[in-house]
């Protein structure tokens, strides 16, 4: 029903940057771990606990790891079509 889609290799990750995805996936779950344990100790605030621990940290994550992914990205000329 559904093909995937082929992704040729110049376009895949390198060794070094699947590492800083696993990395960030190991981060994002540790923040998360950390802002439901602080959202606990006060249980009538922990959504806003939560939300003012988890996003920050998730947003600084996510943004880090797209860059350093970006930065690690061979050098290969752009394919003419």
């Amino acid at each position: 029903m559904f093909t995937p889609r082929q992704i040729p290799p110049e376009e895949r990750l390198n060794r070094k940057q699947r590492v800083v995805v696993v990395l960030m996936n190991v981060l994002l779950l540790i923040e998360l771990t950390i802002s439901m344990y602080l959202g606990q100790q006060d249980p009538a605030n922990l959504t806003v606990v939560f939300l003012k621990t988890f996003l920050p940290m998730c947003v600084v994550t996510m943004v880090a790891s797209r860059i350093v992914v970006r930065r690690l990205q061979a050098n290969v000329p752009a394919r003419v079509e």
